[in-house]
């Protein structure tokens, strides 16, 4: 909020607070401040509430899901992140079908999926149940595979949708920026319309549109 207030500041972007500390006063901040950027990377890492407890996350299921939908209700066309781990030991089919469950009614606009792998120090090294590497793999190719399928079913949305894009780079005859959802935006341009609009946030209108990247024009 004290950033908001300072002459000039026009966009602000922040990364990944720990899921616990999305409270209801943060989500209102989040939300109601036009110069907060409409993305937002929300920590998953397990959608199994017994994951969740293992790693010690402090949250579960229920309680990220129901963020996840106080988030989008009050911040329409907001972009949400994530991260997601498959094969924590002890894992079940269980647990990774409520993962899905999860990816199903989250439907994130961007995902890092990963298998787990040990860590020095942690607790999570000393556990015995760990699953087999052909496993966690499959696990994550379904998982992966089907994320994919919804970001495409999201960037088909995506075209005629006018966006704030703030141009930072011009390369190849095109303006080269990044809308309030965190998509790089594409704009053919000029010499002169790029020292002009460089540095500045315009509106864009959606023509092309990709899993990570669109392509528009600009509305002048």
């Amino acid at each position: 909020h004290d950033i908001s207030e300072i002459e000039g500041v026009e966009r602000i972007s922040f990364t990944s607070p720990h899921t616990l500390h999305i409270d209801k006063e943060f989500i209102q901040e989040f939300t109601s401040n036009k110069k907060i950027a409409n993305s937002i990377h929300i920590p998953l890492q397990s959608g199994s509430t017994e994951i969740l407890r293992r790693m010690k996350r402090g949250y579960t299921k229920e309680w990220f899901l129901e963020r996840v939908e106080l988030v989008r209700n009050l911040a329409k066309g907001v972009s949400i992140s994530t991260d997601v781990i498959v094969g924590f030991p002890g894992e079940t089919e269980k647990d990774f079908l409520d993962t899905m469950e999860v990816l199903e009614k989250s439907r994130f606009e961007q995902m890092f999926s990963f298998k787990y792998s040990p860590r020095p120090f942690t607790e999570a090294l000393k556990f015995q149940n760990k699953i087999a590497d052909e496993v966690a793999s499959e696990r994550l190719k379904i998982l992966q595979d089907r994320h994919l399928k919804i970001m495409e079913e999201l960037a088909r949305k995506r075209i005629g949708e006018i966006t704030e894009t703030l141009f930072s780079g011009f390369n190849n005859n095109k303006l080269l920026g990044r809308s309030s959802e965190n998509l790089l935006i594409k704009v053919n341009a000029s010499e002169s319309q790029a020292k002009k609009y460089l540095g500045q946030i315009q509106k864009v209108q959606i023509t092309k549109s990709f899993r990570t990247e669109a392509e528009g024009m600009l509305l002048i």
